[in-house]
């Protein structure tokens, strides 16, 4: 079971995010980054399952300003992951407003990254 866990709104996020990265190293999967064509990017630090099939997703949702490769958040985090040695994917979705809940969209992501082969399989 994958739950999101939005971290923040703000610079509140950042620092939430940067202390995840620095003391749990050992149990983040990857990082990923969800572009839009028109809108800002939303970030997913996978974790890895824990207890079972438990798996928590930390989100910075539709926060983060990315234009080809540009963006002091999306710079940052890049440069935590390296640091950490933590593999960074990045693909093109559906902007999150096209959904009426957050909930939705997250619906949505959990499908496309199972497709992806990027979390396991609901079992």
């Amino acid at each position: 079971m994958q739950k999101f866990i939005t971290l923040g709104e703000g610079h509140g996020d950042l620092f939430e995010l940067e202390a995840l990265i620095g003391h749990n190293g050992a149990r983040i999967d990857k990082g990923i980054f969800l572009h839009t064509a028109d809108g800002p990017s939303t970030f997913l630090l996978i974790m890895s399952p824990v207890r079972g099939n438990f798996q928590a997703i930390y989100t910075i949702h539709h926060g983060i300003a990315y234009k080809e490769g540009e963006g002091r958040k999306y710079t940052l985090i890049h440069e935590w992951c390296r640091a950490a040695d933590l593999p960074v994917v990045e693909f093109s979705t559906r902007n999150p407003e096209d959904f009426y809940e957050r909930e939705q969209f997250y619906q949505y992501i959990t499908g496309v990254l199972r497709l992806n082969n990027l979390i396991p399989p609901m079992t």
